[in-house]
């Protein structure tokens, strides 16, 4: 290989991590660095804006290369998580999934971000994390790859 085919092929290399960078950070991709909800308050997007009595909620749903998708729904009686994302149509649609809940609380204005585990073999949320909505609840959920290694591990849990 000539030093000019291994100077394109770097450039190549640094076009496209650049166009994948970019393309992360304008769809709104997030990488999880774990941590308390106390340690990511202040990078919680809040939308302030002002909604008549109509108690909805909103699901957003994003996978692969697809652009996102919007369910907003009324919060009519008791409503869950795993309520939200069965009227989506989440479950059906993504076999693994992440789930965030994104929370404006009315007392101090500040946004909360409740993580929620998702149990694909049973397509439920984890029932210690199945919270009750509030109006303005925003559900985020990111379609979750099954590599080779989560295959394996799958076929290995006897609950799938």
């Amino acid at each position: 290989m000539s030093p000019k085919d291994t100077l394109k092929s770097a450039l190549r290399f640094s076009l496209l991590l650049f166009a994948g960078l970019t393309t992360m950070s304008s769809t709104g991709c997030v990488i999880s660095q774990g941590g308390s909800v106390a340690e990511t308050e202040a990078q919680i997007p809040v939308d302030n804006t002002d909604t008549t009595t109509a108690e909805t909620y909103r699901v957003e749903m994003s996978g692969g290369f697809s652009n996102v998708e919007f369910y907003e729904g009324q919060i009519d009686g008791p409503m869950f998580v795993q309520d939200a994302l069965e009227r989506s149509g989440a479950t059906e649609r993504y076999r693994a999934m992440d789930i965030l809940v994104y929370r404006v609380v009315k007392e101090s204005g500040r946004g909360l971000k409740l993580p929620v585990e998702y149990e694909s073999g049973g397509k439920m949320v984890m029932q210690n994390q199945n919270y009750a909505l509030h109006p303005n609840d925003r559900i985020v959920v990111t379609n979750r790859s099954l590599n080779a290694i989560d295959k394996i591990i799958d076929s290995l849990n006897p609950l799938d």
